[in-house]
């Protein structure tokens, strides 16, 4: 599969998901809370190569690839993902810089579902939904553990898995796999003559 070709699959596959995580806050009434992004400054955030070729690409058409993979390795001792741009006023507690692109795991996170060591259904979410909503976070664990059908990271890893196996793998900290991204993206047009076209 051409790298065109794998970027449309999971620009694609990012089309679903977003839209079985929208079904299931609709239909759960849960949400994140207006202004958080707690989850952003974790320094553990975790991704894949193949989750942020979107990215790199977006980066590419935009001639701002060089300029980020700089600004990635001279920062490279920072662990908080580099597209999270703190507060700018106190009634602003910053976010993601290039949300559209962000990676699976930070679509997946607070309204998704794993299998716990008893084989049932677990949210995987933050402390400040479970707060929030706590009627609507054990409506939904109660619904999933009946047999609900809800979103499982499971399923979607096996679904980036089918794009490209080698690629969808391995785990690295969240700014060396956009790293390693920019770095496939801007090696195979350094030698490719002209632009492959993507669809988005």
């Amino acid at each position: 599969m051409r790298l065109a070709e794998k970027v449309n699959a999971v620009t694609n596959f990012y089309t679903e998901l977003n839209a079985d995580l929208a079904n299931l806050q609709a239909k759960s009434g849960l949400s994140c809370l207006s202004g958080c992004s707690n989850c952003c400054k974790s320094p553990n955030v975790g991704a894949t190569i193949l989750e942020l070729l979107p990215f790199a690409y977006h980066l590419y058409q935009e001639n701002k690839a060089e300029l980020f993979y700089d600004e990635l390795v001279n920062n490279s001792q920072t662990d908080v993902c580099m597209l999270y741009k703190p507060a700018l006023t106190p009634l602003n507690n910053g976010g993601c810089s290039d949300y559209t692109y962000r990676a699976m795991i930070c679509r997946l996170f607070g309204f998704s579902f794993r299998r716990n060591k008893e084989n049932k259904p677990e949210m995987v979410t933050c402390k400040e939904i479970k707060t929030a909503y706590p009627l609507p976070y054990q409506e939904l664990t109660q619904q999933a553990e009946a047999g609900m059908l809800v979103p499982q990271i499971s399923y979607y890893h096996s679904k980036l898995s089918a794009i490209d196996y080698s690629l969808s793998q391995e785990q690295y900290p969240i700014n060396k796999a956009i790293e390693l991204a920019l770095e496939m993206v801007l090696n195979h047009f350094y030698y490719t003559d002209s632009l492959e076209t993507i669809e988005i």
